[in-house]
């Protein structure tokens, strides 16, 4: 008969151990795919600003208009974003074969998605690829158990891309600057240079690129690498003059001032700041009065609220709204106003007040999970959701379609966070007793405490 004190051991090393080291230990393969596949999803996203950039001129480039890129690039875009799904199926399988996660994580994630979905197909619209595939890029990130510490790879990247662009302001200005203002600098500007626009077709796009990396910079271990890698994307930014973006950085300033000022309180400090930004997303085009506000956001917000009546607030117009009113919303506003430029305003009209709702659970929700991790990937992952939903105030930061040129930055860093299962299960035990799916560490454990049992038993 097996003694209190043994049950407790057994007991500790399901409900304890085992959770820790699953989620700690990785083979190098599996660590090598992670970063495969989080340097696939980016390289995809940047193809085609890249693309666009080598072969469009700036100097008659038109804001609203899209330059259609070659099918080669759209056709590596695509196998890009299919190949993971097919992995994903694979990967999937032998997940549930030899370790089951817990599906608590990924079925709220991907809630958003379903209700687009199933909006769609109740208004008889047609359900494009590019709303399904996030669902299997969800579902790969929760099948391989990336870790948010891997994301420091982005911040890599996004710094290599900043400083490539600044750099080559020097000798190709006009891939670099925004359309029609290479030779004068903009009122807007804070550097007295024409603006950075970078790969991208516009500054307001870089900066946000770059701002979502900014809090993955944290990552680093090493000081250097952290402030070394900070200062690239920020001077970028700044050389950028796009204000969502500085706002972004002012919020990221704030959460690495209270990581070190705070201790024991900064958990719950983060948490608290991240629910006010996000209820900001909403407070601020519903209470604002004045046209001009922000940049004249505010004529945008008030239009495009105007259009919702009676139960259009609940399911909303559809989610290619803005795209079959681009012509209306054009005349009636500006150029500018083929988008929300506000998550709130965006998605309350394509998707109604649940789409809302379930994207500001699927926020909440990540933060809840950041608040479990180790100190400082908690820190940045809680540093890129403010950043995520300070963005979201002024711009549409939040995207629902893949391939998106804000998909690497936006959408792969707030799955690898949400994904994050505390809770691992090992399959059924096979016909010799053995685990399947049990971390070698573990096993090892778990033989050790069992052997202990065995003499507490015998003596």
């Amino acid at each position: 008969m097996t003694s209190p004190a043994v049950a407790g051991t057994r007991a500790r090393v399901r409900t304890s151990d085992l959770p820790r080291l699953a989620a700690g230990t990785r083979s190098p393969g599996a660590r090598a795919a992670s970063y495969g596949l989080l340097l696939v999803f980016w390289l995809a996203c940047v193809a085609g600003p890249v693309a666009q950039t080598l072969t469009m001129s700036r100097r008659i480039a038109v804001e609203g208009a899209k330059t259609p890129l070659t099918q080669a690039v759209v056709d590596a875009t695509n196998v890009a974003f299919y190949l993971p799904a097919v992995v994903a199926v694979l990967v999937l399988v032998f997940r549930f074969v030899f370790l089951r996660n817990d599906l608590a994580p990924v079925l709220i994630l991907i809630l958003p998605w379903l209700w687009i979905i199933l909006n769609e197909f109740a208004r008889g619209g047609r359900v494009s690829p590019l709303i399904v595939l996030p669902i299997g890029v969800a579902v790969t990130f929760w099948a391989l158990q990336t870790h948010v510490d891997d994301l420091k790879l982005y911040a890599l990247l996004a710094a290599a891309l900043a400083a490539v662009s600044m750099a080559m302001t020097v000798t190709a200005p006009a891939l670099m600057y925004m359309p029609q203002s290479f030779d004068v600098a903009s009122d807007k500007s804070l550097t007295g240079l024409p603006l950075l626009a970078g790969v991208f077709s516009h500054p307001n796009s870089n900066g946000l690129f770059l701002v979502l990396a900014l809090p993955l910079t944290h990552l680093f271990s090493r000081w250097y690498l952290r402030w070394a890698t900070a200062g690239v994307i920020l001077a970028a930014i700044m050389w950028s003059s796009s204000r969502t973006a500085l706002f972004g950085a002012a919020v990221w300033l704030v959460v690495m001032l209270l990581n070190l000022l705070l201790r024991a309180s900064l958990r719950r400090v983060l948490s608290v700041l991240l629910v006010g930004l996000v209820a900001a997303i909403a407070l601020i085009p519903l209470t604002n009065t004045d046209p001009e506000a922000y940049t004249e956001r505010g004529a945008i917000w008030q239009f495009v609220l105007s259009q919702l009546h009676g139960t259009q607030w609940i399911v909303g117009l559809g989610h290619t709204w803005f795209t079959d009113h681009y012509d209306l919303l054009s005349s009636a506003l500006s150029t500018a106003a083929s988008h929300g430029h506000n998550v709130f305003t965006n998605y309350v009209v394509t998707g109604g007040l649940i789409l809302v709702l379930l994207i500001a659970l699927v926020l909440l929700n990540a933060g809840r999970i950041a608040s479990h991790l180790p100190h400082r990937q908690h820190v940045a992952a809680m540093a890129f959701l403010c950043v995520l939903a300070a963005a979201s105030i002024t711009e549409t930061a939040w995207r629902t379609d893949a391939p998106d040129t804000l998909f690497a930055s936006m959408i792969v860093p707030l799955f690898v966070i949400a994904t994050q299962s505390r809770v691992v299960t090992p399959a059924p035990t096979d016909r010799s007793g053995e685990l399947r799916g049990e971390v070698p560490a573990l096993r090892d454990r778990s033989r050790r405490r069992s052997g202990r049992g065995r003499d507490l038993r015998s003596a």
